[in-house]
């Protein structure tokens, strides 16, 4: 980030040291004509700032990133892009008109509309993104998941890819590149396009819907940890009985006997 400061502050001395040399070339005030040179070359310069500005940004590794804690490279944040496009296409367009034309075009009620929807929605996700990071039982997606690149952060949430994300980046590059056209394409109607109040609630739906869909984010809860058992294992009510030594097992006949039975008359001799 040092560098990146370092890099910012040298580019502002080097826009103040050509913006006075412009100056300079007005050597009289009634001079309408040097006048109008010296403001051209300033919006010039200003378009060059934003535009290298704008490229800072993507790069940084924090201003358009969510606030997270993963392990690398931070995922880049819907809202945060979102109010970077507006003020790209809106002040660029202001800077390009007047660095080429020299005519100053105010800014109408849809420029403030535009800016306004992208600012409130880039205030409510960060006020989302807040709650859910104080929150003990909510697990955020882009804790645990590093950057994949700007396209495919930006359209994705915990399950994937999203189709609110989607709709509401088409809507944003939808109406952005129409404001673009619509300005060059008549630089000599002195006036920014006005969107009727239909257009701009669409716009502001599409917004809405992304706020709302993202309040549901993240919302998956840690499953508690299983109580103990209230029934411990109950000991055997009926173990085996012991052995009866009351009856013992009678003692088998001995030989005697056997003999004693098989001849009972013992006077007769038996048949060899």
């Amino acid at each position: 980030m040092n560098g990146t400061f370092k890099n910012i502050a040298w580019g502002l001395i080097g826009i103040a040291v050509i913006i006075g040399l412009a100056l300079l070339l007005i050597r009289n005030e009634s001079d309408k004509e040097s006048i109008k040179l010296a403001q051209q070359c300033a919006a010039g310069i200003g378009l060059a700032f934003l535009v290298v500005g704008s490229g800072v940004l993507l790069m940084d590794k924090d201003a358009l990133r969510d606030s997270c804690t993963v392990n690398g490279a931070k995922p880049f944040s819907f809202s945060r892009v979102q109010m970077w496009w507006w003020t790209f296409i809106i002040l660029g367009c202001y800077l390009g008109i007047y660095a080429t034309t020299g005519e100053h075009w105010s800014m109408n009620q849809t420029c403030l509309i535009l800016l306004g929807i992208s600012g409130v929605t880039t205030a409510g996700a960060r006020m989302i993104d807040n709650n859910q990071t104080n929150d003990a039982n909510t697990t955020r997606h882009q804790d645990s998941h590093v950057s994949q690149g700007l396209l495919r952060d930006i359209l994705s949430d915990e399950n994937g890819m999203s189709i609110h994300r989607f709709q509401s980046l088409i809507f944003n590059i939808a109406y952005g590149l129409s404001f673009v056209v619509e300005v060059f394409s008549d630089i000599n109607k002195n006036a920014f396009p006005v969107y009727d109040a239909t257009v701009l609630t669409l716009l502001g739906v599409s917004s809405g819907t992304y706020i709302v869909m993202k309040m549901n984010e993240n919302q998956t809860a840690v499953a508690p940890a299983a109580p103990p058992a209230n029934n411990p294992v109950q000991p055997v009510n009926n173990p085996v009985p012991p052995v009866n030594n009351n009856n013992p097992v009678p003692p088998a006949n001995n030989v005697n006997d056997e003999l004693i039975d098989a001849n009972p008359n013992p006077d007769q001799p038996q048949d060899h």
